[in-house]
């Protein structure tokens, strides 16, 4: 069973699309990397997952429950999380 499922997902900046259509099943128990250049997309994606943004397109699932416009902190008490790279 998938514990993360994102299925089309797309998100805008004005003009700017900087999630195209993006879907992808992450597998319990599995490691998972999103791996891309600079300006690839790779942050605006895990803050749709985060809820720190909500995408115009698409679904986002965690432990098979809709997740997608759900307030950050309610997603973080189901058990996603970020960090980040350098901390200040």
């Amino acid at each position: 069973m998938a514990i993360l499922v994102a299925k089309n997902v797309t998100k805008r900046f004005g003009g700017l699309v900087a999630v195209d259509n993006v879907s992808v099943e992450i597998p319990e128990k599995s490691i998972f990397s999103v791996i891309g250049p600079n300006g690839a997309g790779k942050t605006t994606f895990f803050n749709c997952i985060t809820g720190f943004y909500t995408p115009e397109e698409g679904e986002i699932y965690f432990q098979g429950e809709p997740i997608k416009g759900i307030p950050t902190d309610q997603i973080t008490r189901r058990g996603i999380s970020r960090t980040y790279q350098n901390i200040r």
